[in-house]
């Protein structure tokens, strides 16, 4: 199999070389999209034919092999006789750099197969963040030939591996952290679905902070009271991690004491309306899961706390209810 171009000059050369046939007819052209960053409708080649005309320049240096039902790829090191496996996001970003190089459509062309290459360059200035990249990427994969077919075989690496062999333990350990990241992933995506059953939570321990006094709540029963009440509105409660979250939030961080983490309330607050406690549940959600987001949270280990006496907590309805702290100061006052 043969190597790369070993020049700019060639390597211009043999793009050209491979898409001028798709020019001898008359290229197709994606359906007009509009597209936000440069405030216009882009019309580029169609991906697959694209795809048709690039793919023998890949398959000199690029294979497709599959691994757990998945169809990966590695770019062939023939001196070194390996083939190193990519991600698909490297082998698009590969892609996008012969796309940003596309040569002009001949002069013989239309005028709408010229702005369709201008098209195709400007969105692969984009690299792998493009949709319209990715499916070209993806249709050069479908075409390439397989590792499993080259003879001699090449050793399939990972990219930073020292060796030429994958050891069992080392593909083990690569299984295990890719299980590792996609499940925090789903996590997260888990937790954004149950945004309003969040809101809720959130707006429900802001009304159980404005009916309680100053002292120190176990964390334990301010999470059975949340369900308790949640249970009976005929709500689905969430989790005790998002609970817990959700209320370093509302109520304070949650603090250590020898019985177990508590919930330290330092004083009375002014009571809110409806609708400014779901805005204030609003905003603690979504900072929240934008955080989320980012990081994929593990979440905090469950927390074990030593029961407390029971303080009265409001009960959650679809939003929580106004406390009447007048007629509570009046009751003290008596």
């Amino acid at each position: 199999m043969n190597s790369e171009p070993s020049s700019p000059e060639a390597a211009r050369e043999a793009l050209a070389v491979a898409v001028a046939p798709m020019f001898a007819a008359l290229p197709d052209r994606e359906r007009p999209a509009f597209d936000r960053a440069s405030h216009g409708y882009l019309e580029p080649l169609l991906a697959r034919e694209v795809a048709a005309a690039l793919a023998p320049l890949f398959a000199r240096s690029y294979v497709q092999h599959h691994e757990h039902d998945r169809r990966l790829v590695a770019r062939l090191r023939p001196a070194e006789g390996v083939a190193q496996h990519l991600t698909r996001e490297r082998f698009a970003e590969a892609v996008a750099t012969v796309l940003r190089h596309l040569p002009d459509a001949p002069a013989t062309a239309s005028h709408r197969t010229r702005r369709a290459v201008a098209h195709v360059r400007l969105l692969g200035e984009r690299g792998s963040t493009s949709p319209y990249v990715r499916r070209v990427a993806v249709e050069i994969a479908d075409r390439l030939p397989y590792l499993a077919d080259l003879d001699p075989r090449p050793a399939l690496v990972r990219a930073g591996t020292a060796s030429s062999t994958v050891s069992p333990e080392a593909r083990a350990e690569q299984r295990r952290e890719y299980m590792r990241s996609r499940n925090r992933a789903a996590r997260a995506a888990e937790r954004e679905g149950r945004r309003g059953d969040m809101v809720r939570a959130a707006a429900w321990l802001t009304a159980w902070r404005e009916q309680i006094g100053a002292g120190a709540y176990a964390c334990a029963e301010v999470h059975r009271a949340y369900v308790a009440a949640a249970e009976r509105a005929g709500l689905q409660p969430v989790g005790r991690k998002t609970l817990y979250q959700l209320a370093d939030e509302v109520l304070s961080p949650r603090t250590r004491r020898a019985a177990g983490p508590v919930y330290v309330v330092p004083q009375e607050v002014a009571a809110m309306n409806r609708e400014q406690r779901r805005e204030l549940a609003a905003l603690i959600v979504d900072r929240l899961t934008a955080e989320w987001r980012e990081a994929a949270l593990d979440g905090l280990a469950d927390l074990v706390a030593d029961r407390r006496a029971e303080q009265p907590a409001p009960t959650v309805e679809r939003d929580a209810l106004v406390v009447d702290l007048d007629s509570r100061r009046a009751l003290r006052a008596a």
